[in-house]
This record gives structure tokens, sequence and C-alpha cells, in this order.
């Protein structure tokens, strides 16, 4: 029996932070119904059809017309039977739909009824437009970064991971309510370390623990924070004397003077049976070949959540409607 096995989530988002966090919980045996609306669906369909089909493993997909009071009137039916409503719109958009957390919770008060925004509910922010970059710049995440990062923590974690943990915490507790769950927000609290010695130490400013550049361009990354790692690290650069200096910003350029003389595979190979913390820097698909992915059965195309359960299959993700008879065909 998986654990949510039973559990019935209605799912109202698009895109990525919502999604996300319904396949968790389809991963754990919920039953998830993904609700598009018509001619298209979730836009994610056209944008990124791979990307879609991760996000919406283990799904049906139940096309209504959110504008027509007799499908929003069945759709309400249907929520009726549901242990979990997840929306993802703009605060106060669901309300032209008649699909409000006031309004669904009257005719439902045992359900748990997630709203995953940007900026959450209320605020000066909470209707302004934005996605993971933006959301990432308002919350300080990105102050040193010179590029979009490769992947999505306002979407995945602030948003989708956060929105399963109410979940769970509200299905363990066995009360309905609302949940207003901000992007914003929830970066925010992921950069708690911020604004003291940690952020310092983390910055990038130090030699012990910053990026390099190789003789061919590769990343070099030291997270050389404690004494014997750092010890190490100049051992095998062969600069003991820079021991005393990892506290020292300008030992910076006498590392990375070093660094630049070669390639990325040398320095991989003179650190590979080192505890050091160095590595080099990979693309996403370096990583999926990476020998440890493998090792682990994280390598290649096929999407896996990284769950400690017996074997999760998720069937393919839904075609536009695809169940539509199946779910409609129980209120007649």
């Amino acid at each position: 029996m998986k654990p949510l096995a039973g559990k019935r989530i209605i799912d109202l988002t698009r895109y990525a932070p919502g999604p996300y966090a319904s396949l968790v919980c389809a991963s754990l045996g919920a039953e998830v119904v993904k609700i598009e609306t018509p001619p298209h669906g979730d836009p994610l369909r056209k944008l990124d059809e791979s990307a879609f089909d991760r996000l919406n493993a283990g799904k049906k997909s139940l096309l209504v017309n959110l504008n027509s009071r007799d499908e929003v009137s069945r759709l309400l039916s249907l929520i009726r039977t549901a242990d979990v409503l997840m929306e993802g719109f703009r605060p106060g958009v669901i309300d032209q739909f008649g699909l409000d957390h006031r309004t669904v919770i009257e005719h439902v008060p045992s359900i748990i009824y997630v709203s995953i925004s940007g900026y959450g509910q209320s605020g000066p922010y909470a209707h302004r437009a934005g996605h993971d970059l933006n959301y990432m710049a308002t919350a300080g995440a990105l102050y040193r970064s010179q590029k979009p990062l490769p992947f999505q923590f306002a979407d995945f974690a602030a948003g989708g991971l956060y929105a399963v943990i109410n979940i769970l915490a509200a299905l363990i507790e066995g009360k309905g309510g609302y949940f207003d769950l901000s992007m914003h927000d929830g970066l925010i609290s992921l950069t708690m370390l911020s604004g003291g010695p940690a952020e310092d130490a983390l910055s990038g400013r130090y030699p012990n623990y910053t990026v390099y550049e190789t003789l061919d361009g590769k990343k070099l990354v030291v997270g050389a924070l404690e004494n014997k790692f750092w010890e190490e690290f100049c051992r095998i650069i062969k600069r003991q004397d820079l021991v005393k200096r990892a506290s020292d910003p300008s030992a910076r350029i006498d590392v990375a003077e070093i660094i630049k003389r070669q390639r990325g595979d040398e320095w991989e190979a003179l650190f590979e049976n080192v505890d050091a913390c160095v590595e080099i820097a990979m693309s996403v698909k370096e990583a999926q070949t990476h020998k440890q992915s493998v090792h682990r059965g994280r390598s290649g195309n096929e999407f896996k959540l990284p769950f400690e359960l017996q074997h999760t299959h998720l069937s393919p993700a839904p075609k536009l409607g695809e169940h539509n008879n199946e779910i409609l065909s129980v209120f007649g």
C-alpha cells in the first residue's frame, strides 16, 4: 500500500510548481485529476512536451470549461469526492470561476485547499506577474549571479515541495483548510543563512570556497571550508604556503593562476581519490551520465523521484481530456 493510496487530488495548476507537487503526490499513490481548460489545456503541453510528460506522469486529464457554470457545477461534484484541491492562478482569478477557497470550503469543509502563487494572496506584490527568475531575484537568490540558474528553485523547491509538505501535514492532522503558499516566501526561508558569517564564508570571495576556471574553460569547484580539506587542496596544488590564507580574499588570485595551468580532466584526475571537496562543474547532461548517477539509477532520460519506497511506476502523462468519460460517467 502506497502512503497516499485512496487520496484524490484535484489539480487546477499549470506549468511547473503545482504539477511538480501533484507529481510527488501521484508517486506516493494519490489519484491526481488534472483539470485542463479548452482548447489546448496546460500551456506546457506546447511549450515543452518532454517537460509536460515528466511533470504529469501518473495523472488523469479532465477537460473543463471554467467559464461554463454547468461544467464548474459538475467539477464541484467531483471536488466533493476529493481530499485536496490545488490551484495556481494569480490571486483573484480563481474567484471569477466560482472556485475560490471560501466557496469550495463552504461546499466541502473537509477539503485541503492549496493556492500556489508567486508572492502570496496579499501584499503589494500579490498581483504582480512573475516567473521563477523573478521570485529568485526578489528573494535575494540571484544577487551574485550573472545569468539564470539551470534549476527552477522557486518552482520546484519553494513552490512544489512546500506544497507537498503542507498537504502531507494537513492529511496527517486530518483537517481541511486553506493554505496560501507563496514561492517568494518559500525562497526567503531557504536564505536563512544569509546576513551572517555563514553567508560571508559561502560568498565565493575566499579561496577555499569558490569556482576557478581551468585551462580548457572548465569550472573547478572548491568547497574546502574545513581546514583539513583546505590543507589537502593546497597539498595537491603544491602550495602549502596558502594553508594559512584560507580567509584571505587576495589568495584567490594565486590559486586562480595555478588552476588555469591545467585542463579540467587533469585536475579531476588529481583530486579523484583526495578528500578535499573539489569537483568539476558538470552540465545537466553530463551529470546524468556520471558514474554516481548511473550507480544510483538516476541516469538517462527516465525521470525518477528519489523515494526510498517500493518501486514507483507511473503511467505516461495523459492526453488532453483523456479521462473525461471515465470521471464524468460517475456523475451521469
